[in-house]
């Protein structure tokens, strides 16, 4: 059975968190647009509410246990200016919990 870093198979709502980082951080005219207004930009995929709120609020773990690539996580955190301390902070309070 394949595996990612949190699901035995990548999840549809995986998929669709990592086609909005990236599109965020590879087109320029969507990280605009974004900026300008994340709601409507984000109405545009077919997202959780809850989903939805973990890109607004940068809320690291959730996104990482939500089944994120790293690496595009990685450069959210890079495009949207979260301190990396606090980014590493927020990964690591993920290992102190007893099912993290």
């Amino acid at each position: 059975m394949k595996r990612n870093w949190r699901h035995d198979m990548p999840t549809i709502e995986a998929y669709w968190l990592d086609k909005v980082l990236y599109e965020l951080h590879h087109r320029p005219e969507d990280l605009v647009r974004y900026e300008r207004d994340p709601e409507d930009y984000l109405g545009r995929y077919p997202l959780t509410e809850k989903m939805k709120r973990a890109i607004v609020e940068n809320d690291v773990a959730e996104l990482y246990l939500s089944g994120v690539n790293p690496y595009l996580l990685r450069a959210h955190c890079i495009g949207m200016r979260i301190p990396e301390q606090e980014s590493l902070a927020a990964l690591r309070s993920l290992a102190e919990k007893p099912d993290g």
